[in-house]
């Protein structure tokens, strides 16, 4: 079960899930579980297809269930196959409208795990490509905890602070996710460097990555703080500024002795944990009756 759990990145399924439903919540009212589920569905098959593709560099890094996928690649991508059928026919009995959307998210995932990208210089993986590397991850998550929401509820935002309050959240989110995707780097960075992926560890070095980590924290933070102040989003939205916060409280101790899988794994689960404390958290202080939202202006 442990292997299952890391060939699949059941940590990285489970912040998409809570993201997914957090946000859509904030954006359509709703509890949108059926989106959440198709979020599930469509982060295993981006992980396990990233799986198959990334052998080498696994091996390398030493991450477990590795030596399962390279003895049976024929196996795994015939799995691929088939959930993607039966995620797609799930999801258009669920949700037709989302069906053009999470195309976009599997060319994208596929186009992450190989040479399928076209560029100036021949065809190339995303994840070979300096800052697409981590970029289009981001924008994966973007797209499965933001966008399928939204699309769900027939492109309408029930916010207050609209179409803005998205914005802002994502402009939030998308600094904050790219701290996760570093911190992994960090830890696969002799794997990386051995199979010539160009993070952000393996062109500048840890040190000039940590600082790279505490300045999309501090963005993040201060682009949520700017929403609050302008009265787009209001002081629930602005409990999410802890979040930056417990990161780097997190990691920085763990960077300094050297990150380690589990680290990796528990800042995850960490994130998973803030999204259902706060989902819980909402529900609970609605039910008590208590206002809201509380805007500092507007």
């Amino acid at each position: 079960m442990s292997d299952v759990a890391s060939i699949l990145r059941l940590h990285i399924i489970g912040v998409a899930v809570a993201a997914a439903l957090v946000f859509g919540w904030l954006f359509t009212g709703e509890y949108l579980f059926a989106v959440g589920l198709l979020v599930a569905l469509d982060w295993c098959l981006i992980n396990l297809l990233n799986r198959v593709s990334d052998v080498r560099e696994d091996l390398a890094n030493g991450i477990r269930g590795t030596g399962l996928v390279a003895a049976h690649p024929r196996a795994f991508l015939g799995g691929w196959f088939a959930l993607l059928a039966l995620s797609f026919a799930l999801g258009w009995w669920l949700h037709p409208a989302l069906t053009w959307i999470r195309v976009v998210v599997q060319v994208i995932g596929v186009g992450y795990s190989y040479a399928i990208v076209p560029t100036p210089g021949g065809l190339k993986r995303y994840k070979d490509m300096y800052f697409f590397k981590n970029g289009m991850s981001a924008f994966l998550f973007v797209l499965t905890c933001f966008v399928y929401p939204i699309a769900a509820n027939g492109w309408q935002v029930s916010h207050p602070g609209g179409w803005a309050a998205v914005g802002v959240l994502a402009a939030f989110f998308v600094p904050f996710e790219i701290t996760y995707e570093i911190l992994y780097d960090l830890r696969d960075l002799e794997g990386d460097r051995l199979a010539g992926v160009p993070t952000y560890p393996v062109v500048h070095g840890p040190d000039v990555s940590r600082r790279i980590i505490d300045a999309l924290l501090a963005l993040s933070a201060v682009v949520l703080a700017g929403g609050l102040a302008a009265g787009v989003v209001g002081l629930r939205e602005g409990l999410m500024l802890a979040a930056p916060g417990v990161q780097l409280a997190y990691y920085r101790p763990r960077f300094r002795r050297g990150l380690t899988r589990g680290d990796c794994i528990a800042v995850t689960h960490l994130g998973t944990a803030l999204l259902l404390l706060f989902l819980v958290g909402t529900y609970v202080w609605a039910r008590a009756g208590l206002p809201e939202n509380i805007y500092l202006r507007g």
